[in-house]
């Protein structure tokens, strides 16, 4: 299984300084930690695309949804590298930093190996963008996996988890959307 997060750092600008955001989304170490880093703001949105990347997997493995923030709790190995855990279940993370992004691909093995895309969309329709992004994601996965694109589709669960279909036969394969402002990018 694998998630993916994108934060747009110029879209992403807006006041995370706000009463009480923090308290509601970080623990008191990841607060820690974004207080003592030289770029805040950048390391915010890394520890925010960490817990969005792992909820991802976590929600296809268990198909429970749920809204509480701290219970992802975020621990920087390196610059690139973190390990989420929620409750008993670890998910590993290796994140992209850029001045305009930070990309985070979760995974349920420090090891994984994955085909990823990273590409800027600065379409205002948050409708569009989802399609493109989609297209952009069969269109690889055809040309890497070797099936006809015409007969690829995304359908989501009941609870919202993309998956891919081959001539309406589910694969086995596990994938992650995502975008954010200016940006698309997808995993598998």
């Amino acid at each position: 299984m694998i998630g993916n997060d994108i934060v747009d750092l110029k879209y992403s600008a807006s006041n995370w300084k706000r009463p009480r955001f923090l308290d509601k989304v970080f623990t008191q170490n990841e607060q820690a930690l974004i207080f003592s880093s030289e770029n805040k703001h950048e390391t915010l949105w890394l520890l925010w695309s960490m817990k969005e990347a792992a909820y991802k997997i976590h929600v296809q493995q268990f198909g429970e949804r749920f809204f509480n923030p701290k219970r992802l709790v975020c621990e920087l190995i390196s610059e690139d590298k973190g390990l989420i855990r929620i409750d008993d279940n670890n998910y590993f993370t290796t994140s992209a930093i850029t001045e305009n992004y930070v990309h985070t691909i979760a995974t349920l093995s420090a090891s994984t190996t994955n085909m990823n895309s990273v590409f800027k969309a600065e379409i205002a329709s948050h409708h569009i963008q989802s399609d493109i992004l989609k297209k952009a994601l069969l269109k690889s996965i055809s040309k890497t996996k070797q099936l006809p694109l015409q007969d690829l589709e995304i359908k989501k669960t009941t609870i919202g988890v993309p998956e891919l279909f081959c001539d309406d036969s589910k694969l086995p394969m596990s994938f992650s959307l995502t975008h954010c402002g200016r940006f698309s990018g997808f995993v598998y």
